[in-house]
């Protein structure tokens, strides 16, 4: 059986067991109708058992240091999925029994405004952060160690086995934990069912295609003014790029953060493949802005890859469906993906102890905050059929989350490798201005292991 296969067993598994435990009553209490509002009812009860709606579930204890606290928490969640993160602050503020309140701002730029805060004294007491950003706001005194205390109301021991190890890792630097993961955001197979029934092709399901089946959908639905797949450059490209390499056995990075490894056998493989992708079916798109994605709502791709954050406008179209990214390349699967993640700006004992009984609370309900398109990544959150529920088109592609890539914890690599190595190589390469794809890396990967020396020196390894 391969890995997919246990995974996708293991999914199974667990909405029978989530059904069984729903049947049984369990510990967990619904609403009348089954529905989760943000208008929930505040807690009457005076115990830590609070209620979520339909995904209800226990709140951590918590301790006497923590009640009544007023927690801010800042994030860069700054369209619909920084409403659906205030509608969670805000039921939790209700429905908690011991008295915390939490107030969500999001804030463009919030790198810059956390280090200007840093330096002026003025930090929130958390934020929401993205998985690349850790590394560096620890080195740089931002974000602060998790206590005892807050850990402990985050979940406690064992809290780590409900995470893929390589998402859980990122939190951790220096042998301190500085986060505690809330969701993934892959990559994202998006198809016009319509194209794929008119010419006969079987949809893809919740196993990613294989390379033939990918292949052949391509090249059958391109015709009539159709792109088979669309391929653009900037951010899609460099995703791809990163997804392809690891498909083939490679690597972006050596384990340890030190060493760029993307000009490899592997990686000019993957860029090879990529650069065909784009000169056979889509050799006019590129630029920023995911034209690309523009393509495919506009009826002139058949498929595309992207991140899901496109969902939202993309399930209003009634042909587009969702599904897994594909095999592209050997027979190591992988998907490149992003995750946020929950983190403290305060080192004061009952702040950092409220904030803790907050992220236990948003990490176990945290299927709820699929709606906002992310897929959560605490496995019990997502046990039962509760996902397909409130997101069928996160449900699509959840058994990529153990497949999702993560850079090391080094502080300033995502930067050094992407924004000034590979990011550009990639570009140049899809553009027809390199035509030599291992110079081109050999290149960028020189520049990016000088910038790592560089962030090395500033801050230190992991």
């Amino acid at each position: 059986m391969s890995r997919w296969q246990r995974t996708m067993a293991l999914i199974i598994v667990m909405s029978i067991l989530g059904m069984l435990l729903v049947a049984c009553g369990g510990n967990q209490r619904t609403t009348q109708d089954g529905a989760a509002s943000p208008a929930a009812s505040p807690a009457a009860e005076a115990s830590p058992a609070a209620t979520t709606g339909a995904a209800s579930a226990t709140l951590p204890e918590c301790p006497d240091s923590a009640r009544d606290q007023q927690i801010t928490m800042w994030s860069p969640l700054t369209g619909p999925d920084g409403d659906e993160m205030t509608a969670l602050a805000n039921r939790f503020s209700q429905e908690n029994p011991y008295g915390i309140k939490v107030q969500h701002l999001p804030q463009p730029d919030y790198i810059q405004k956390l280090n200007t805060a840093a330096a002026g004294g003025s930090l929130p007491d958390m934020t929401v952060i993205r998985a690349g950003d850790i590394a560096e706001a620890a080195a740089r005194n931002v974000l602060k160690p998790m206590s005892e205390a807050a850990l402990a109301a985050a979940g406690g021991a064992g809290l780590e086995d409900e995470f893929p190890d390589q998402v859980w890792r990122v939190g951790e630097y220096k042998g301190q934990r500085y986060a505690i993961p809330l969701d993934v955001h892959p990559l994202v197979l998006y198809y016009n069912k319509e194209m794929f029934q008119k010419a006969g092709l079987p949809e893809p399901g919740a196993e990613p295609m294989s390379r033939e089946q990918f292949e052949q959908a391509a090249e059958t639905l391109n015709k009539d003014g159709v792109m088979g797949i669309a391929i653009g450059t900037a951010f899609q490209a460099a995703t791809l790029f990163q997804t392809l390499i690891r498909q083939a056995g490679g690597q972006i990075v050596s384990d340890d953060g030190t060493q760029a490894t993307y000009n490899s056998e592997q990686g000019v493989q993957a860029l090879q493949y990529l650069r065909d992708l784009k000169q056979k079916y889509s050799p006019q798109i590129s630029g920023a802005g995911d034209p690309e994605v523009t393509a495919f709502q506009q009826g002139r791709a058949a498929m595309v890859i992207h991140g899901p954050w496109h969902i939202s406008n993309l399930q209003r179209l009634p042909f587009t469906g969702f599904a897994p990214v594909p095999q592209m390349l050997g027979d190591k699967y992988a998907v490149w993906g992003g995750s946020h993640q929950l983190a403290l700006t305060t080192d004061d004992p009952a702040r950092q102890a409220a904030a803790g009984c907050w992220i236990g609370w948003l990490s176990a309900n945290s299927v709820e905050w699929a709606k906002a398109g992310q897929l959560p990544i605490r496995e019990s959150a997502r046990a039962g059929d509760r996902l397909q529920q409130v997101a069928p088109p996160v449900a699509a592609f959840a058994a990529e989350s153990d497949y999702v890539i993560m850079l090391p914890p080094v502080p300033g690599l995502e930067p050094a490798l992407w924004g000034e190595g590979f990011g550009r190589a990639v570009d140049a390469v899809l553009l027809g201005q390199q035509s030599d794809i291992k110079q081109a890396l050999d290149a960028a990967a020189q520049k990016s292991n000088q910038l790592i020396q560089q962030n090395l020196q500033r801050y230190g390894g992991q």
